[in-house]
């Protein structure tokens, strides 16, 4: 009986239910923004673009969506984390004697909204096989590619480059392994074209926001 439960547990953690996976969204989003917030203040000037830069949040969206699985749930898990993300972000900000602007908040809900489906789709490809597998790792690969190279190439005197060198060549780590590890042609060509549209779409994001 003990055998037969732990079983069912393990495969209840494999495969979570929708409410499961959005209430994993939603805890993991809020830790994640209140530890932005207070980021900001703990790290220092060689580190604090840590707390300032989108990829954490995209990275939590991603594993968040990718621990859900399937795609119904995994856009959704997404979205939420994103906003739960900003949520946090607030009362962390809040709890520290800070304030957030309105048009700020709205922003941030704005960008879950638009980007936590996409996140979302790769994530659940990404736990696949084949090309879908790499185009779903490539996704999350452009975005710190992307975000890498606008922090270097704009606001690198403002912040410090080492974390920008360090985001893009992570990104860059995600699609070599990735394509190595799917030994075939059309996946690495796939995650080169994937990865480089995301990068190129954040970036100008990056630049027009």
């Amino acid at each position: 009986m003990t055998l037969v439960r732990s079983t069912r547990t393990l495969h209840a953690l494999r495969h979570p239910s929708l409410a499961i996976g959005l209430l994993a969204a939603a805890v993991v989003g809020i830790a994640v923004g209140v530890l932005t917030a207070y980021g900001q203040a703990w790290l220092g000037e060689s580190s604090g673009s840590l707390a300032n830069s989108a990829g954490p949040w995209s990275l939590a969206a991603f594993f968040v969506a990718r621990y859900n699985r399937r795609l119904f749930a995994a856009v959704p898990a997404a979205m939420v984390t994103l906003a739960c993300c900003e949520l946090g972000y607030v009362f962390g900000t809040h709890m520290r004697n800070g304030s957030t602007a309105t048009s700020t908040v709205a922003f941030w809900l704005t960008a879950a909204v638009l980007a936590g489906p996409p996140l979302g789709v790769a994530a659940a490809w990404s736990t696949g096989h084949g090309v879908r597998r790499g185009v779903g790792f490539a996704v999350i690969a452009g975005v710190l590619i992307g975000e890498g190279i606008y922090g270097w190439t704009t606001i690198a005197d403002t912040t410090d480059r080492r974390y920008w060198a360090l985001e893009l060549s992570v990104g860059l780590a995600i699609v070599v392994l990735v394509a190595v590890r799917g030994r075939r042609l059309a996946v690495a060509l796939a995650m080169i074209a994937t990865a480089a549209a995301t990068a190129l779409t954040v970036f100008v994001v990056a630049r027009l926001a």
